[in-house]
């Protein structure tokens, strides 16, 4: 029998499990975490990666193991810290709690507002845009907190006798208070030395480099002193309890030792005092603070560099054009083993992998009601008719409507002056918009057709001149133009005559002892020659209308009785009605009576007279999932009613956010916790409005839309041979983003090579290698064509211009009202989602950028997320900011891109303080090899995870 190795296994299995069974015990033991017998070990051993010399100073070696050894004696030292101020923030807060009913009045008032400032540290925490972000009363956080530490200042140094020694202790309290809580915000997690990072290895250099200049400079600390400065660091609140309570939660962390800790910060200290006396105070605070002395022209030269827009011109090169070109098939074993990687992943086209999971599906229904159909005008008129009657029966001054609010047929008595109030409603409208347009237009020396006042165009001569001039043109060899042209000088001379009325008397007054009177009289007489409105009988009709109309609006989309009381009764529209109803037909989601929906929705629907199937009413024609529900063509309506409201997210970057259609059928966003999440919808036969959360423009006769989910069908996993298909459409994808890639690369050689530089030409040269490609592609495959585009970029820069249409009406509205000019603010350059660009990446904003100061016509190749399709931007020009363009928008009064200059300072201070790092390594000789340096990059680009 042939040798075989199995059967001294199958004669001893039991005493080598056993000794297996051994051995795993004790490598289990061994092996506890952190400094265990492994890790000690591989340092014995100089183990690669410990052992390792990072670098040289002052002659001597440093190597990985001394780095990791400083980095965890800061972290001790810094968690230490962190604890010690939270723990400090809150025997603080206690104390000043106890001391409100002990203080005066004023007391009282400074303590609510600190507190009010404390409370908004502590809310922007992770989130520090909130600072900036107007509140109530229009005041932004740091307003608010900037007051309050300056009214907890005044207390403190006040020696006016209405402040109480209680007021002073308080304040003294709050202030080490909203001390601790700037610097929690100012710090990085558990990180409370802010003035020196400890990420990376490169900061652990930076950090000894720093300890050998305080050695220099003679700076030494012992453990007592790192006590007292402890103390003062925490504005001499810290009591022995909280000692306790702070090493008893450290004791329980593995590794710590106080000893060793007062060490750690007897360190952290000495290198502070010595970044204090050579970089100033602010490095107190500042992990880049350094003494920076900036030109104008310094100023000017980086406002140009940051904020020059470059303009691209950018072409999409989808990989869905290429399908056809792929002519090879895959093996079985290629399909396998891509099924085996992604068969528990549903499918995003997002990202750059696949998923053979059959994903979630949803059938959708709609309806599309404009307020225009024949039902809501004339349930409108109806209504009119009957509150006119109503109003003259009773003298109300208001027109009561059903509905309106449950008191509606209850008179409100006043006196009978209106005879009827929607007319009359409509005409005290009419008149405030004559007189506005009035002052407007009067106010003006240039006169327009489009200016010419109502009055004017309803005169006898107008209509004479009208049909005088349109009879004259329609003999032969007339003109309707010319026609229309001599009817129009009519109203013009006549407006052009009420203007020289109203203005003539203003040039009576007569300078002098009477002027003021005869500047009254000027005044009155030129009010009494202006051109008054039409009477209510003359536009009576027209008023009616309008009356009708917001009637018709009312009844659709509801309205409230009065727009300054939020508690005033508020009319439904038949919108809210509708989703109310269905709301009532099921239970929580779930269909109580399918039959009754159903008989309920077409009900509705044949009562207003929505019959236009496919215009009024719909329903996809299955059960599609996120990304394909936009192909669905029941679906058409609302598809373009999607885009139609995207409005500026149209553009590759800015305007409103971008939303994929199946986004807002298939996600919604849960705003119960404090921090809200996109979580999936659920239920069906649930109606909601479309779009919810997208602008829509006020125009007439644009549909509201409502939708609801008929049928569900939930994500479930396939096997290979039923999503053979899927997978082999995958593989021919993979190869058709190479064949994108290479055709992107193409194109982008070819208008590197022509020989057109102008802007213009070079713009023809793209527009030429688009028809190329398009003609590249069959007439079968529309889709691919229409993904084919040129579309251009501007505003490339670093510091861009905020888009205006990414701001709320809201925001807006506290901007102007603070005075700030929102046109021109800048904010650091990104791409978000687009029409144009649906996946954009940090790479293609990188590539962006950093091409932006190269000559125009250059060309950089980049790839959306899931690398379906690659972008050709072309650089087509880049304008320059002058010295006047500096002026205006830094120096000037209310200037809109001054943060500039923060972002100056900001820059200016992380380069100065790299040159006194740079001198302190000359000082210590520094010395880093080729290897060293490589090892050191790595590590710093990754966040100092090895």
């Amino acid at each position: 029998m042939a040798y075989n190795p199995f059967n001294i296994f199958r004669r001893n299995q039991k005493a080598l499990f056993a000794v297996l069974t051994v051995f795993i015990m004790i490598m289990f033991t061994l092996s506890f975490g952190a400094n265990d017998f492994f890790e000690r070990a591989t340092k014995w051993l100089g183990a690669r990666g410990r052992g390792d010399a990072a670098c040289k100073l002052d002659g001597t070696t440093i190597k990985d193991s001394e780095l990791v050894r400083v980095r965890r004696a800061r972290v001790m030292a810094n968690t230490f810290m962190t604890y010690a101020a939270d723990e400090t923030g809150r025997t603080v807060k206690e104390y000043a709690n106890q001391q409100q009913s002990k203080l005066s009045d004023d007391g009282r008032t400074m303590a609510q507002q600190a507190s009010q400032a404390e409370l908004y540290l502590n809310l922007s925490r992770g989130n520090p845009q909130m600072l900036d972000t107007p509140l109530f009363g229009n005041k932004t956080p740091r307003q608010t907190i900037r007051e309050a530490e300056d009214l907890v200042a005044f207390v403190i140094g006040s020696n006016a006798p209405n402040i109480k020694s209680e007021d002073k202790d308080a304040a003294r309290a709050f202030q080490a208070l909203l001390g601790l809580q700037r610097h929690r915000l100012a710090a990085d997690g558990a990180h409370f030395f802010v003035n020196a990072p400890n990420r990376t290895s490169r900061d652990t250099i930076e950090f000894l480099l720093w300890e050998k200049k305080a050695e220099q400079l003679g700076i030494n600390f012992t453990k007592e002193d790192a006590k007292i400065l402890l103390n003062r660091e925490l504005y001499n609140f810290w009591t022995p309890r909280s000692d306790v309570e702070v090493s008893k939660r450290l004791r329980e962390q593995e590794g710590f030792n106080m000893e060793a800790c007062l060490d750690a910060l007897v360190t952290e200290f000495k290198v502070r005092a010595a970044q204090v006396a050579v970089l100033g105070p602010q490095a107190k605070f500042q992990p880049i603070a350094a003494p920076v002395f900036s030109t104008p022209y310094e100023m000017f030269e980086y406002y140009r560099q940051q904020c020059s827009p470059a303009t691209y011109e950018l072409v999409a090169v989808p990989a869905l054009a290429f399908l056809d070109k792929v002519k090879a098939e895959p093996t079985d074993a290629e399909l396998n083993e891509l099924y085996k990687n992604y068969q528990d992943s549903e499918p995003n086209p997002a990202r750059e992998s696949f998923g053979f999971k059959e994903p979630r599906k949803l059938a959708i229904s709609w309806l599309a009601i404009t307020g225009s159909e024949p039902y809501y005008e004339k349930l409108a008129t109806e209504q009119l008719k009957v509150g006119e009657v109503l109003a003259k029966a009773s003298g109300m001054t208001a027109v009561p409507l059903p509905g309106a609010g449950g008191g509606w047929a209850m008179a409100a008595t006043a006196p009978l002056v209106l005879k009827e109030p929607a007319v009359d409603a409509a005409y005290s409208q009419y008149e405030s918009d004559f007189k506005r347009q009035l002052r407007n237009e009067y106010a003006s020396g240039v006169l327009f057709t489009r200016d010419l006042m109502p009055t004017s165009a309803v005169r006898p001569g107008t209509l004479a001149a009208l049909l005088g001039g349109m009879a004259g043109q329609s003999a032969p060899f007339g003109h309707p133009a010319v026609g229309a042209s001599i009817a129009m000088g009519a109203p013009i001379a006549y407006e052009i005559r009420d203007r020289i009325k109203v203005g003539l008397p203003l040039f009576g007054a007569i300078p002098g002892p009477g002027f003021l009177q005869t500047s009254i009289g000027a005044a009155a007489s030129a009010e009494l020659a202006a051109p008054k409105p039409l009477s209510v009988q003359a536009m009576r009709p027209e008023l009616m209308k309008i009356a009708i109309k917001e009637r018709t609006k009312a009844l659709l989309t509801g309205s409230r009785t009065n727009f300054i009381d939020p508690t005033s009764s508020t009319e439904k529209g038949d919108l809210t009605r509708f989703i109310e109803e269905m709301e009532k037909l099921s239970d929580k989601g779930k269909p109580k009576d399918k039959a009754a929906i159903e008989k309920y929705v077409k009900e509705f629907r044949e009562a207003r007279g929505l019959t236009k199937q496919g215009v009024q009413f719909g329903s996809s024609t299955a059960a599609r999932d996120e990304w394909t529900l936009e192909e669905d063509p029941g679906l058409f309506p609302l598809v373009e009613a999607q885009k139609e409201g995207l409005m500026g997210a149209r553009g590759a970057h800015g305007g409103n956010k971008y939303v994929p259609f199946g986004r807002s059928f298939f996600w919604t966003v849960d705003r119960s916790s404090q921090s809200p999440r996109r979580v999936p919808t659920a239920g069906v036969y649930v109606a909601h409005s479309y779009p919810e959360d997208l602008p829509q423009a006020r125009e007439e006769g644009r549909p509201n839309y409502i939708y609801w989910v008929t049928e569900e069908v939930p994500a479930k996993k396939t096997n290979a041979i039923t999503a053979r298909d899927t997978v082999r459409a995958a593989w021919k994808q993979l190869k058709a983003r190479e064949l994108a890639s290479q055709r992107a690369n193409a194109m982008a050689e070819a208008i590197r090579n022509s020989s057109k530089s102008d802007a213009v030409l070079v713009s023809q040269t793209v527009d030429e290698q688009v028809f190329a490609l398009q003609k590249e592609i069959p007439f079968s495959n529309e889709k691919a064509f229409r993904r084919v585009k040129k579309f251009t970029l501007n505003d490339v820069c670093p510091l861009a211009p905020v888009d205006i249409a990414s701001l709320s009406p809201e925001v807006l509205q506290r901007m102007f009202q603070q005075g700030f000019n929102p046109m021109g603010r800048v904010q650091p350059f990104t791409l978000t989602e687009s029409a144009n660009i649906p996946y954009p990446t940090m790479e293609m904003v990188n590539a962006l950028i950093d091409n932006r100061d190269k000559p125009a016509k250059t060309v950089v190749v980049f790839a959306d997320g899931p690398k379906d399709t690659y972008y050709v931007a072309t650089l087509i020009r880049r304008d320059l900011k002058s010295a006047d363009d500096f002026k205006r928008s830094v120096y000037s009064p209310g200037a809109p891109a001054r943060d500039v200059l923060g972002n100056y300072m900001e820059e200016a201070y992380r380069k100065s303080h790299q040159s006194v790092v740079e001198l302190l390594k000359k000082e210590f000789r520094y010395v880093e090899t080729e290897e060293q340096k490589k090892r050191l990059d790595e590590n710093a680009k990754s966040g100092g995870r090895d």
